[in-house]
């Protein structure tokens, strides 16, 4: 017995200097249940998982197959492929789910001078797959940026709002949103100054996530995506003033921003979602209600410099200028809803046979009618817009 003591002790001190919880932990383990790997066919993409019981991929084909879709789609959005490299660029390890913890664990690292993300999620099932989509995206970048760069050269860092905004860009409909966001902001002067756009922006929550979005939008449309990574990777810091004059053409602050509100302006009259009448186009429509003079040493309606339509029923067989103006406006009114649904075009067309009246001078009575018929089917379009 004597004996036997000290061969205890020292099984017991083998234990402890090896991981008190993993070896026992490993011992239980059948060889089914070790830690499996799945590999994306470049290589780039690893899944380390085990076996889910009446299930041999487990977890690793669903997170592989999710992975490397997300990033053929950002790869086809910006025309980018990834610099060949024998290390994969981010590895996802899956867990066994038996905790609550929903977390998607980030750490980076350096491996062979290569430049590697590493993501854990303890409850696979149950993970922020938003979150996870994101990490991913970052992950992909950054290895893109780390491995265009030559040898020697330290790589810009890619701001995480960037990350953010290739996501939301990439996708058509959110790409959509986000600029009607941005058109309403600017058409109530509460956009910021353009190149602050392009300096200050942060990761966002929520509607605001719409400006990161917006922004790589514009750079999406000039194709300049990969000549921003392909700067980071020379070893230039991260430069909002480069990006606001690439973007414009222009150097001056002021000159950037007035180049924004054109273009701006050009977005405002285009057909986002053919075939449907978002809440920014019924909003706009009904904005441009009204009549304005046909030159600046005119005017018309009570205030002088506009009228609305109603007035116009009342003045326009009297006052040659408001029959001009609605001769006018019935000429712009089909560009206004042309691909925008058909209940916002017969609203449209009911205004423009009001107009063509009021610039024939017809009497106020009938007048009066037809704007109540163009009012009455503009007003349920508007509802939903409160």
């Amino acid at each position: 017995m004597k004996r036997l003591v000290p061969c205890v002790l020292i099984l017991f001190g083998a234990l402890i200097a090896c991981g008190q919880d993993d070896v026992p932990a490993v011992a239980r383990r059948k060889p089914s249940e070790m830690p499996k790997v799945a590999t994306s066919a470049g290589g780039f993409v690893k899944v380390v998982a085990a076996d889910v019981p009446g299930d041999p991929m487990g977890f690793r084909l669903p997170i592989l197959q999710f992975a490397t879709r997300n990033l053929r789609e950002l790869e086809k959005a910006y025309k980018l492929e990834m610099p060949r490299r024998a290390e994969p660029g981010i590895v996802i390890h899956a867990l066994d789910g038996r905790t609550n913890d929903t977390r998607v664990i980030v750490r980076t690292s350096r491996k062979d001078k290569a430049f590697v993300t590493r993501v854990w999620l303890p409850s696979p099932g149950f993970s922020d797959l938003e979150r996870l989509r994101f990490e991913i995206a970052r992950a992909y970048l950054r290895a893109w940026i780390d491995r265009a760069a030559a040898r020697g050269v330290t790589p810009g860092e890619l701001p995480d709002w960037i990350v953010q905004g290739a996501l939301r860009a990439a996708d058509a409909q959110i790409a959509h949103d986000d600029v009607r966001f941005v058109l309403g902001l600017w058409s109530s002067a509460r956009l910021p100054f353009f190149p602050a756009l392009c300096s200050d922006l942060r990761v966002a929550k929520g509607a605001a996530a719409a400006l990161p979005g917006y922004v790589v939008g514009y750079v999406r449309e000039k194709h300049l995506f990969k000549k921003t990574l392909e700067r980071l990777a020379s070893g230039v810091a991260w430069d909002g003033k480069w990006l606001a004059e690439q973007l414009t053409g222009e150097k001056d602050p002021a000159e950037q921003d007035r180049v924004s509100d054109e273009r701006l302006a050009r977005l405002s009259r285009a057909v986002l979602s053919p075939g449907r009448a978002s809440e920014w186009d019924v909003q706009t429509f009904a904005s441009r209600l009204r009549l304005y003079p046909s030159s600046f040493d005119r005017s018309i309606g009570a205030q002088g410099a506009s009228c609305t339509f109603a007035e116009a029923a009342e003045r326009a067989a009297t006052d040659e200028h408001v029959r001009a103006a609605a001769a006018q406006k019935a000429r712009e009114m089909p560009l206004y809803v042309i691909g925008r649904g058909e209940d916002l075009m017969a609203a449209g067309e009911a205004y423009r046979k009001f107009l063509l009246a009021a610039a024939r001078g017809e009497p106020p009575a009938e007048l009066r009618v037809l704007l109540q018929e163009a009012d009455a089917l503009l007003k349920p379009l508007l509802a939903p817009a409160r």
